[in-house]
C-alpha cells in the first residue's frame, strides 16, 4: 500500500452514511495507517472503530480496501484509519470504471419528462436508449437512483447519438454528466466499484 500511496495523494472516504463521502489529501501515511484532513461538516459521519470504504487512483488502476477508523480529531480535523495492505482490491481498469446498469431513470426534455433506460454507467457518464431524439448541443435535466432511494440529479450532455440496431424509434445515446455534485459522483464510483468487483470475482 505504501508504494501506492504517497503523502498529497487524494483518496475518497465513504461512511455508512454516504452523505459525510468526501475526498481527501493525504496528510501522513505509515505502513498500516493514513492521516487525512476532513471538513468538520464531513468529519461528523465517522467514528472510532469504524469500517469504512477507500479509494484512489492510482498508475496501475484504481485501489479499493475497507479501513478501520483508528482516531477521529476534531480539534485538528483529522481522520486516521488503519488497514490491511494484504486485503486491498487493486483494480486494472480506467479511471472511470463502467458497469453495466439496466434501470429506468427520468430525463427532462423542454416542458416534456420522459422514461429512458439506463445501459451502463461510470463516473463521467452514461448510455441509455430512450425514443427521445435528443440533441448533441443541448443538456437535458437527468433523475435517477443507484442501490439506494437517495436521486442524483444532475444535466446530461449527449455526445454520440445512434439508432438502435434493429428499431426504428429507438435511439442508443451515450454522453457526459453535467454539474453532478461531488457526493453523487462518490456514490456512483463506490456503485461502479462494487459492481465490478462482483463480475471479477464470479
Amino acid at each position: 500500500m505504501k508504494k501506492l500511496l504517497k503523502k498529497n495523494h487524494q483518496i475518497y472516504f465513504v461512511p455508512e452514511d454516504i452523505q459525510g463521502a468526501c475526498s481527501a489529501n493525504i496528510s501522513n501515511l505509515s505502513a498500516s495507517s493514513i492521516e487525512a484532513g476532513v471538513s468538520e461538516a464531513n468529519l461528523k459521519f465517522y467514528k472510532k472503530g469504524d469500517e469504512i470504504e477507500s479509494f484512489a487512483v492510482v498508475e496501475d488502476g484504481m485501489l479499493y480496501f475497507k479501513p478501520i477508523v483508528e482516531e477521529v480529531d476534531k480539534e485538528n480535523k483529522l481522520l486516521k484509519i488503519n488497514f490491511d495492505k494484504n486485503k486491498y482490491e487493486l483494480l486494472q481498469r480506467r479511471e472511470y470504471t463502467r458497469v453495466d446498469f439496466e434501470k429506468e431513470f427520468t430525463l427532462t426534455n423542454g416542458d416534456k419528462e420522459c422514461v429512458c433506460k439506463c445501459v451502463d454507467i461510470c463516473a463521467g457518464g452514461m448510455k441509455f436508449v430512450t425514443t427521445e431524439s435528443l440533441n448533441t448541443t443541448q443538456d437535458y435535466k437527468i433523475e435517477f437512483t443507484l442501490d439506494s432511494t437517495i436521486p442524483i440529479s444532475c444535466y446530461f450532455k449527449p455526445i454520440r447519438v445512434l439508432p438502435q440496431k434493429g428499431t426504428k424509434q429507438k435511439n442508443i445515446v451515450s454522453g457526459r454528466f453535467i454539474a453532478l455534485k461531488n457526493i453523487d459522483k462518490i456514490a456512483i464510483v463506490q456503485f461502479c466499484f462494487k459492481k465490478s468487483m462482483e463480475s471479477t470475482n464470479k
